[in-house]
């Protein structure tokens, strides 16, 4: 079963992070807000493309996220599993929850606000953690499966991930109103963080599949 799950893991990982990113852009391109606006990430926050009753492709994203984040999930379990080290056994439960929750982030709209932000901060705060310790163990323990330019990615995702969230819970407790900024920081930067851990799920297994591939040519 494990080692089942190691040799898929780079499929995994691409395929989900791949999904994810088609069902965003398609969500995106038909989305019609209350405003009769188009959807701009500089003012809309990520889960309003799955806002039920208001965008139009809610569902296809939300089955993006679903399968999007259980990707993340059993990506992170494989690659603990490949590396087997100390650090993997603590960052693979925390991101296989942190998959989890972002997975649940699309079977709970925001329409259901209370458990939605829930499980939105579940994937928000384990999320650099899980991506954190899997950077330092890459860059402690490198190995030519993975780009030696990894970690650094990582940690560029992370740094996002904080900034975010230095943002983000204030702004739970004060709001902004009811009026659309123009540019919202708060908005970009969630738009950034996805950016940054689809860019390393999906760097990590296109180097991790090459590898592999390499491997098998050679035996």
């Amino acid at each position: 079963m494990t080692s089942r799950l190691v040799r898929h893991g780079p499929a995994i990982g691409f395929t989900g992070s791949a999904f994810f990113m088609v069902a965003s852009v398609v969500a995106a391109v038909a989305y019609v807000g209350t405003a009769s606006e188009g959807f701009s990430p500089l003012n809309h926050w990520v889960s309003e493309l799955g806002e039920l009753g208001v965008s139009t492709l809610a569902v296809v994203f939300n089955v993006g996220l679903i399968v999007g984040g259980l990707a993340l999930a059993l990506f992170m379990a494989a690659l603990g599993v490949l590396r087997r080290s100390r650090l993997a056994w603590l960052y693979v439960p925390v991101g296989f929850v942190a998959g989890v929750s972002g997975a649940l982030v699309g079977v709970f709209p925001m329409n259901n606000r209370g458990i939605h932000i829930v499980v939105a901060l579940g994937f928000f705060i384990l999320g650099w953690v899980a991506v954190g310790l899997a950077s330092l163990d890459i860059w402690r323990r490198p190995e030519p499966r993975f780009s030696r330019w990894l970690p650094v990615l990582g940690a560029i995702t992370v740094a996002l991930f904080l900034l975010f969230l230095s943002v983000y819970i204030p702004y739970l407790y004060t709001g902004t109103g009811s009026d659309r900024p123009a540019l919202s920081v708060a908005t970009v930067l969630e738009w950034l963080v996805l950016v940054g851990i689809i860019g390393w799920v999906l760097v990590a297994s296109l180097t991790w599949w090459r590898y592999a591939r390499g491997s098998r040519n050679t035996t």
